[in-house]
């Protein structure tokens, strides 16, 4: 206990990320819903995670939910992911700045408070955040994707074995985090090198070097040893030899430009200005030649800003689902904090980073409340298919009837009248049906009440030979005795990126 009373002071500063964070998770959280494979997980009960070599987040679910039946309880596991990321949050802001800072006012720390919530708040990490039973996993791998370095200046042995450990942690709940450990690593090494003398300079790159043994070694054994191929929406397979530059990059184009679209130009310009901030504080603050400061700063955005996608952008089929780009916002967030750790007229570069924040919480509002809007949504048109079918002579007898879905059902007028302002809701927003995702498929078979329907994902129908025996604004029925195709007529899709 006396050794805890000592971290009494990061009490307060917790507390307080905890209530932001759960402030900012409101919306999505009163929402209320299942949230893609939340359907199938609450049906069925299955964790489900071990086939993409998650077996930290099976066992931690089974140990959560006290049974190795997945029994929805949300919202337990939504508020467990934000005291997660408020813990990750405090620590990667003693991190980059200091745990001392904290025994001061809180006058003298709130800033860092506001700059960190890209950590837990960005855009991308709202995906993470919907999942009723993933998301204290993904936050998991967020938290071991900083711990680590708060044992970077104790023994070698210490820091290495934390470091091993963290990685296999992350590659057993959610890879995606994988890049914020080399990112910390480089901002670390960058900034005890921009305020040292020359006698650390050795020791700087030493500590790089071994991070970067222990972590490629972490990332081998657990490839070689514990990881199960796969090869679906994504793969975790390597390119050929030939392709593997070539592809990287392009593939690593190809996130950087989702970040263009998804993001709002505002969003842009305050990361811009943000990024041009940190270089200024950082020949402000150097006691190296000022030209070789600011060079060494860029350069290691340059670094920080590619290791946010490297490790997916190098797989032969990388996921470019917003969940997998959580890592922009872990870079936001350091860059953020060290801003505004400065003093004097270093107080300027607060404003770009306080007003991301803002946009960023006022966003998840926006998207938690389009979440419950388009769910409403599709739920009403599913809901009129089962009362359209429960009337139907075809459904009274006792014969196993295959059903199949196709189509769209589009999205809610309200999330159409935002996409131009918000056009990130889109990639947010999980799809009804398509290749993986037959979540409404789901909602047919066992939510309908009707004992004769049986959905099979991979069951071939010649859906364009059957009769049509109901066709309305919305959707068409063609059905026989023994299979129903369902086929939903908007036009206007959600844009799934996998």
């Amino acid at each position: 206990m006396k050794g805890l009373k000592k971290y009494r002071f990061l009490l307060k500063p917790f507390l307080i990320l905890t209530v932001l964070y759960l402030v900012g998770m409101l919306a999505i959280i009163l929402a209320g819903v299942h949230y893609a494979d939340d359907v199938a997980r609450t049906n069925f009960g299955y964790a489900g995670w071990n086939g993409f070599s998650r077996y930290l987040s099976t066992v931690t679910a089974y140990g959560l939910h006290t049974n190795t039946y997945l029994a929805n309880i949300a919202p337990l596991p939504q508020i467990l992911a934000c005291v997660i990321l408020a813990f990750s949050s405090l620590i990667l802001i003693c991190l980059v700045s200091s745990k001392e800072i904290f025994k001061k006012p809180i006058k003298e720390w709130i800033f860092q408070i506001i700059a960190v919530v890209p950590l837990g708040l960005s855009p991308y990490m709202l995906e993470c955040l919907s999942y009723q039973y993933d998301a204290p996993y993904m936050s998991i791998s967020v938290l071991f994707a900083i711990l680590p370095l708060v044992f970077a200046k104790k023994t070698w042995w210490q820091y290495g074995l934390a470091l091993f450990v963290s990685v296999l942690v992350i590659c057993m709940t959610y890879q995606a985090a994988v890049g914020i450990i080399p990112m910390l690593v480089i901002f670390l090494a960058v900034k005890w090198w921009n305020e040292s003398d020359k006698k650390e300079t050795k020791r700087i790159i030493k500590f790089v070097a071994y991070s970067a043994a222990v972590f490629l070694i972490s990332l081998v054994i657990f490839q070689k040893v514990l990881m199960k191929p796969r090869d679906a929406y994504v793969s975790n397979s390597l390119p050929e030899f030939s392709k593997l530059i070539p592809e990287f990059f392009s593939h690593l184009g190809q996130y950087f430009n989702l970040v263009f679209s998804d993001f709002r130009v505002l969003w842009l310009v305050l990361i811009a200005i943000i990024l041009v901030a940190f270089i200024v504080v950082f020949i402000i603050r150097t006691k190296k030649n000022k030209i070789m400061a600011g060079v060494t700063a860029l350069i290691s955005l340059v670094v920080m800003a590619v290791f946010a996608f490297a490790f997916y952008a190098v797989l032969d089929k990388p996921l470019y689902a917003t969940r997998a780009m959580y890592g922009i916002g872990a870079f936001i967030a350091i860059v953020g904090v060290y801003v505004v750790s400065g003093k004097g007229r270093e107080w300027v570069f607060r404003i770009p980073v306080v007003v991301l924040a803002y946009c960023f919480i006022a966003f998840a509002m926006i998207y938690g409340n389009a979440l419950k809007e388009q769910d409403d949504y599709r739920n009403e048109r599913v809901n009129m298919v089962i009362s359209d079918l429960n009337q139907m002579n075809l459904m009274k007898d006792e014969t196993v009837k295959n059903i199949k879905v196709g189509g769209s059902i589009g999205v809610s007028p309200v999330v159409s009248h935002m996409s131009k302002s918000y056009p990130m809701v889109y990639r947010l927003l999980a799809p009804s049906f398509s290749e993986y995702v037959p979540w409404m498929a789901y909602k047919l078979e066992y939510q309908s009440g009707f004992q004769n329907i049986f959905f099979e994902e991979e069951k071939e129908m010649d859906e364009k030979s059957l009769p049509v025996i109901k066709d309305t604004v919305f959707y068409e029925i063609r059905g026989d005795k023994q299979n129903i195709f369902v086929e939903f007529k908007c036009d206007e899709k959600i844009n799934v990126v996998f």
